[in-house]
This record gives structure tokens, sequence and C-alpha cells, in this order.
């Protein structure tokens, strides 16, 4: 196979050095023969960085193959992504690869766990990807916790983000409010009253610690402080696998609230307590 890029041998973006890192069972694939993968949680990769990414390529070479996997004629990225981005701009014929025979629950997962030990994803890309591994492969809180090396309560404040109102998304997902703004808006109880708070840190530039602030005078609702009744909700969270939260009144009245990031997600829980 031909080995040029920019009038350059392939063989000059992979010096001895890098090439002495690459593991022994890489193989070179056109790039023609390689697809994106459908189960990347990156939606979305920045010129900027892609540019930057590219460059480095240019420079130093491949310190890691593309993980990718057989589908039919062609082959499906399982990880790295971005560097097959890259390698398209740069114009390479092939790149080196490692091909794994794996199905699709580990493919969404090998690629979760790279994207997020490598560099972080996008807040809500990185929900939408938690969210899909509860909708196709039923895995509970605990599951994803275990596979991503977090513990419940961060998943959970994630796959959160999910159900914020869409403006509010689409501001996080393009780097205008941070993950901690958009978890305090979170605990505010309706979408009126979020976007309210939400209008307010676009106009007055409101920091994280004086949008707690704000959310606490605003939010009326108390964390439950009886033992017996937060030993509850951890009871109920791991027999449902989703984040639950009991509300205790006077009396010992009140009220259980369990969490679904989806209607798929329901569905797994009502199969649950069945």
């Amino acid at each position: 196979m031909e080995r040029r890029v920019l009038g350059k041998g392939l063989d000059a973006l992979i010096p001895k050095k890098a090439t002495a890192l690459l593991p022994k069972e890489f193989v070179y694939l056109p790039l023609d023969k390689i697809r994106p993968g459908k189960y990347q949680p990156r939606q979305k990769i920045e010129e900027k960085e892609l540019k930057e990414l590219a460059q480095s390529i240019k420079e130093k070479g491949f310190i890691q193959p593309v993980v990718v996997r057989q589908v039919g004629d062609h082959f499906e990225i399982v990880a790295g992504g971005r560097r097959y981005e890259a390698s398209k701009l740069l114009g390479l014929n092939e790149i080196p690869t490692i091909i794994k025979n794996i199905d699709d629950k580990d493919t969404l997962i090998f690629a979760i766990v790279e994207n997020l030990q490598r560099k972080d994803l996008n807040p809500l890309d990185e929900a939408e990807a938690l969210r899909r591994l509860t909708d196709e492969f039923e895995f509970t809180l605990e599951d994803i916790a275990k596979f991503v090396s977090k513990d419940k309560t961060t998943v959970a404040n994630t796959l959160r983000l999910l159900r914020l109102p869409e403006p509010i998304k689409e501001a996080l997902r393009r780097g205008l409010i941070s993950r901690s703004q958009a978890r305090t808006i979170l605990s505010l109880p309706t979408p009126a009253q979020q976007e309210k708070i939400f209008q307010q840190i676009l106009k007055e530039g409101i920091s994280v610690r004086e949008l707690e602030e704000k959310v606490k005078r605003t939010s009326k609702r108390k964390k439950a402080q009886d033992p017996y009744v937060l030993e509850a909700e951890e009871t109920l969270q791991k027999a449902l696998g989703t984040k639950v939260r009991i509300f205790n009144k006077k009396n010992n009245k009140g009220k259980v609230v369990i969490e679904y990031y989806s209607l798929d997600d329901l569905d797994r829980i009502m199969r649950r307590m069945k």
C-alpha cells in the first residue's frame, strides 16, 4: 500500500521511538475502510483541538493506534475517533490500528472509558453516553460507577443533567455555564425557576458560590437528616439502581421520589419493582 501524506511517507509520521511504543499486534488499515463508531460518546470535536492533534501526529507520530472492530466489509472505530479525524485532516491513506473482536455492549463501554480517562467529555455528551448504558444494556448506577471508576452519586448527578431545560443544556454543551453551575440550577424545583436563575447567570456572571446562595434562598426543599430515612434511601437506590429521595414530613409522613432518565430507564425500574 502507498503510505503518503502531504508529500511525505507515512513512516515519517511514525518515528522509530514512537514505533517502539506501539503494541506489536497493530496493523495498518486504509482510511477509506474505517468508519466513525456509532457508540462514540464525543459528539463534536472542536476545530482548534483537531488541528492541534493533527500537528502533534505530524511532528511526533502515532503513540497509540486507533482501536477498531470489523463490521461487514469495513472497520468501525471503538476508540480513537479524534486520531482518526486528525489523520483525515493530514491526508493520510492508512493508519495504525488494533482490531478487536467485541460486541456492541463492550464497544460502548470501551469508548466511554477511553474518553473519560483521556480527556473530559462535554458534560452532556458524557450524560448521554451513560444513559445509553442504562437504556440499551440495563446497567444500574452501581454497574456504571464500576466501569467508569466513579462513585454512584457522581454518576447520578451526571445523568440528572439530562433533565435540564433545553436552553440550559445547550449552554452547558457550549461551555457558557459550568457543570457545577448546572448541577446547582438543578436543585431548583421547577423549570421556570431554573430558567430564571440561568438568565441571571448569563447577564450578571454569577459565581458558583453566589449561585448556591441564591438557590438556597429560592429553594424550600430540605434534605432528610433522619439516619433511618438516609439508610432507607440507600437501600432503595441499591434495589432499583437509580437515585431515590425520601422526604420525611411531620408525624412520620412523607413521600418517596424515584428518578428515571428516559422511558426505557423507567421500564427497567418497573421490571425491577415487579
